[in-house]
């Protein structure tokens, strides 16, 4: 490597440490702010004392700088594969033993999925089973934690290898059109995928089974149709083979619609309080909230692939030739692919805050409402947010940046608010 692409290579990463650092500053573990600057409470609602605070504080703060570190990692692997000429060798050698008919694609996307898996790997387990256990809300061992990581690989390649080779066919067969065209096939494929995924996907991970609360089970079905919706059942998970944390959720689309309840959650939230979370997730159906996430994925999947067009020509005439591309091929040569990440992750890194403040406002919000309205039992949703942030160590007040990037629902401390601010105006 000559001076100057060694001083160039340097500049490109010197910017690229600035920026996450820039924004990783805001990710700085804080003193926590006293009840009567805090608007009242300070957090005090979910945790009983200043240590149980700090420690979901700790927590939290922790989980986002590893979600800074995994960014920046990221960029740094994808720069090494481009700047070392790793990618356009693994392509080399992928063309090498293909078959003609098949390509190089597979073989290089198999290869490259492999080598940033485990490149990846340590900090994932550090964030992954490390921190969990040592905040006591893992229960796997490490032995099932890695069994879960090799299937998620294995289903991700299952599914990741057929649909990107039919991204590249796209590519190469319309060059100028290409991004309408993926953008437009999102809508079919996000519909398969969520119809098929509670009977082909989810079971992988989980066993899921009929309520054993049979009673409440019908009085959750009841509460559905009451509203107009029909769902084929109400079942549980044994999400505490894996956590202690708590969650629930409204899965499917279709004859696959069902409602979901963590065993954790069944074990610690009165009927009352299991109702108002379901009444939750009862909104989002009635307000068709799933067809609003599929066409704002759509809308977002679309700008980020016209962005990635037009940002990534320039960007392979100048660059193609040093990272060893095949310019005849621009943007259909395979070994581009760590380019196209860059640009993918500092699209939707952008897109981010918007995405989050639509689920928060639009989305979730007028969900709290609802299950509010329906259930007309406040007391019982306050004491299910409260419970639920305990068994989730989450943080009742995040920072206002950590907020805007990372959280698609309103924190614990808001919603638990909009839950008595509902009680003193009914």
């Amino acid at each position: 490597m000559n001076r100057n692409r060694r001083s160039r290579l340097r500049r490109v990463l010197a910017v690229t440490f600035a920026l996450h650092a820039l924004g990783a500053a805001s990710f700085v573990p804080r003193r926590a702010v006293a009840a009567d600057k805090a608007g009242g409470g300070g957090g005090d609602e979910l945790y009983a004392d200043d240590a149980a605070r700090q420690r979901a504080i700790s927590y939290n703060r922790q989980r986002e700088w590893l979600t800074v570190i995994g960014m920046a990692w990221g960029v740094v692997v994808n720069l090494v594969a481009l700047t070392t000429g790793l990618s356009s060798w693994l392509r080399r050698r992928s063309d090498a033993v293909a078959p003609a008919r098949l390509g190089a694609t597979i073989p290089y996307a198999l290869a490259s999925s492999l080598l940033s898996s485990l490149a990846s790997l340590p900090l994932a387990y550090y964030s992954g089973w490390t921190v969990e256990q040592r905040y006591g809300l893992s229960n796997q061992t490490r032995r099932a934690w890695f069994g879960e990581q090799l299937k998620g690989e294995g289903l991700g390649l299952a599914l990741g290898l057929p649909l990107i080779q039919g991204v590249y066919a796209v590519i190469r067969r319309y060059p100028r059109t290409w991004w309408a065209i993926l953008s437009s096939l999102t809508v079919p494929f996000t519909i398969i995928l969520s119809n098929l995924a509670p009977i082909l996907i989810m079971p992988l991970f989980n066993k899921y089974e009929p309520i054993r609360d049979r009673a409440l089970a019908e009085r959750i079905k009841a509460l559905a149709a009451a509203q107009g919706v029909t769902i084929s059942d109400v079942l549980q998970m044994d999400m505490s083979k894996q956590t202690k944390k708590a969650n629930a959720m409204f899965t499917g689309i279709g004859n696959t619609k069902r409602i979901v309840l963590a065993d954790t959650l069944l074990n610690e939230f009165t009927p009352e309080e299991v109702e108002v979370v379901l009444a939750h997730e009862l909104g989002h159906q009635v307000h068709h909230d799933i067809w609003k996430l599929i066409g704002l994925g759509a809308l977002t999947t679309a700008l980020t692939a016209w962005s990635v067009d037009r940002l990534a020509a320039p960007l392979l005439e100048r660059y193609g030739r040093r990272f060893g591309f095949d310019q005849s091929q621009g943007l259909a040569d395979v070994a581009a692919l760590p380019l196209l990440s860059l640009l993918l992750s500092a699209i939707s890194l952008l897109l981010s805050p918007v995405q989050n403040a639509i689920s928060r406002n639009l989305i979730e919000r007028p969900a709290d409402q609802y299950a509010l309205d329906l259930t007309r039992n406040p007391d019982a949703f306050v004491g299910a947010m409260e419970k639920l942030g305990r068994l989730n160590l989450a943080d009742p007040r995040p920072p206002r940046l950590v907020k805007w990037l990372l959280y698609s629902h309103p924190p614990l401390q808001e919603r638990i608010a909009f839950g008595r601010d509902w009680r003193e105006q009914a």
